[in-house]
């Protein structure tokens, strides 16, 4: 034992320790002998851990992101973090800019600890420039999807109180459109151009507006240190997709990504040894403004030897082009994005047998997406599960370390606890019964920003530990494989019986002229609801396949009561930027049309 070891944990060590274990006997009444599962007590899943993957992750409770990122360029300066576009970038300069831009924030923008700044960018070299900067000036970030309109933006930067935001020139119109300048006033504007010219937008300070690199080039690297307490700071209010409602900003604070980043650290290497890799190289498409991008490429980044294959944008052309040139082995994306990918004409003329690692998140995938990539590529498919509210990542099953099981988000990840309750009483449920799923660990969420009474309902205690309740309804195995079932809002109601959406696009997704599809619950005065389908055919399908055609192939292949009583065909479907699919656009446009 070291003699560090020895010494007394500190505040944050014991902090950290809570967020795992039971909470003070002053805090929680001491639950009840037997009133926690015998699967959550011994957490059964962690038998079917592999040797190689460790059980519990370490977790520094002492750092902020940024020291993260001051660590890795202190050991492998010229380590290439990012390529992009063939433009290839080191530890070393990402570390003098982001000191450059951080001394920059803090001297000439009047930045203080606690402020608010909104990154409005898509996936390039200096939104991690800005991220890191910001967080180290004492920042919290609000990131913004670049395919938002003003209306949408205005809304993120009222409601998270960002006084700041960097940008490309090109979205300048959108943040001082109407919408956006009647509800509220940003007191800098930090400009970039993508291409690497000058913004076509001025300089002005008496109207708060800067050029990126200018103030990286005109700066000092002197930042002024800024003590962080990684446990209890926010450094991201990171807002929910939207699938239900208004989005709500998730308070994350930085022990809660840097915990999520040592937590999928371990299985990452275990797989690079596996598969003889001295390095991570990967294809970077995940949308940086979103959590899933964030805390796996861009914080772990940090801790682990990454090399990532950056895009601004999803273009499966180039994509397929940076397979065959640069021969990544991990790939994190969508089964949406999966799907486009597989099936893009240059797919056919692409090696993808380098790409040993391919995980899906965000959304359930399809068993038939799996085996097309399986049998496109030579390697199974991976999947996992998190929510923007856990960091985001609680399960995965990486299908080299966990095996096949095709629907299966894997077992809950290290120094994570998962359960199954009944959505209505919070009751623990025994496993193999279906329920809403719930989780505890170091990387859930503080609240919601400025939103207690949805806080409340998302939490709840029981046997010493604070549960986050997910909205998804799922099931365990009696090895502690997981799997998502659907979410508690979608299931519709006909005649009676529960319809899971996600069991019908199973079987429509079986089709061979299906390339998306999705089922709603419509609203029907004798059935309660009825089960409506939305198809998107592949192109050389289009015109060949009636909807009555399609209805009877389901038919054929579910019971009576959960076949689609309507379908129709539609060029595309409504997602969210990471590829959930908007089920509730699809029942609201489809009230629309019944009311013209």
């Amino acid at each position: 034992m070291s003699k560090k070891s020895k010494e007394k944990p500190s505040k944050a060590e014991k902090a950290a320790k809570e967020a795992v274990k039971p909470k003070a006997a002053k805090e929680v009444a001491k639950p009840k002998e037997g009133e926690l599962p015998d699967y959550i007590k011994n957490k059964i899943w962690l038998n079917i851990y592999p040797k190689d993957v460790p059980k519990e992750a370490t977790i520094p409770t002492d750092k902020a992101i940024p020291d993260l990122m001051d660590a890795a360029a202190e050991k492998d300066p010229n380590f290439v973090n990012i390529i992009f576009y063939g433009r290839e970038i080191t530890r070393k300069v990402f570390k003098d800019r982001i000191d450059r831009l951080c001394t920059a924030f803090q001297q000439k923008l009047g930045i203080k600890k606690g402020d608010k700044i909104a990154i409005y960018l898509p996936n390039c070299p200096d939104f991690i420039t800005a991220y890191f900067a910001g967080l180290k000036a004492g920042a919290t970030l609000t990131c913004i999807s670049p395919l938002f309109v003003p209306r949408e933006v205005a809304y993120q930067i009222k409601d998270s109180g960002a006084q700041t935001i960097v940008t490309m020139d090109l979205f300048y119109p959108r943040i001082t459109a109407d919408e956006v300048k009647n509800v509220i006033k940003l007191k800098n504007i930090v400009l970039m151009n993508l291409f690497g010219n000058p913004p076509n937008v001025p300089e002005s300070k008496e109207k708060g507006i800067y050029h990126i690199e200018n103030l990286i080039k005109d700066t000092p690297p002197n930042v002024t240190k800024v003590k962080i307490d990684p446990m209890k700071d926010i450094a991201v209010i990171q807002y929910t997709g939207g699938t239900t409602g208004l989005p709500k900003g998730a308070l994350l604070t930085h022990y809660n990504l840097v915990a999520n980043a040592h937590q999928i650290k371990g299985s990452t290497e275990a797989m690079e040894k596996r598969f003889k890799e001295d390095k991570i190289k990967s294809i970077s498409i995940l949308p940086w403004y979103h959590i899933y991008g964030q805390t796996c490429e861009i914080v772990t980044g940090t801790i682990l030897n990454s090399t990532a294959v950056l895009f601004a944008d999803f273009n499966p052309q180039l994509v397929c082009e940076a397979i065959n040139k640069y021969r990544p082995w991990l790939f994190l994306g969508v089964s949406a994005l999966l799907i486009a990918l597989m099936n893009h004409p240059k797919a056919q003329e692409t090696d993808f047998t380098c790409l040993k690692y391919m995980n899906m998140g965000a959304a359930p995938t399809p068993d038939e997406v799996a085996k097309q990539w399986k049998k496109l590529s030579g390697w199974p498919l991976s999947e996992g599960y998190g929510l923007t509210e856990t960091s985001p990542v609680t399960h995965t099953r990486q299908a080299v370390l966990f095996g096949e099981k095709l629907g299966s988000i894997g077992p809950p990840i290290p120094n994570t606890l998962a359960a199954i309750v009944d959505p209505e009483t919070n009751k623990f449920l025994p496993i193999g019964e279906m329920g809403e799923l719930v989780i505890n660990g170091p990387q859930v969420m503080q609240g919601y920003w400025n939103k207690p009474e949805e806080t409340k309902k998302v939490f709840f205690e029981a046997g010493g530990y604070k549960w986050l309740k997910t909205g998804d309804l799922a099931k365990m195995d009696k090895e502690g494989f997981f799997y998502i079932v659907d979410r508690t809002k979608d299931i519709i109601k006909y005649k009676g019986h529960s319809v899971y959406p996600r069991e019908i696009e199973e079987v429509m997704f079986e089709h061979p002229a299906v390339l998306e599809g999705a089922v709603i619950g419509i609203p029907d005065p004798e059935a309660g609801e009825n089960i409506k389908a939305f198809i998107v055919l592949k192109p050389d399908y289009k015109g060949k396949i009636t909807e009555e055609e399609m209805k009877n192939w389901i038919k054929e292949r579910v019971a009576a009561y959960k076949y689609p009583r309507y379908v129709e065909f539609i060029d595309a479907l409504p997602k969210t930027n990471v590829g959930k699919v908007l089920r509730r656009v699809l029942r609201e446009q489809d009230a629309a049309k019944k009311k013209k």
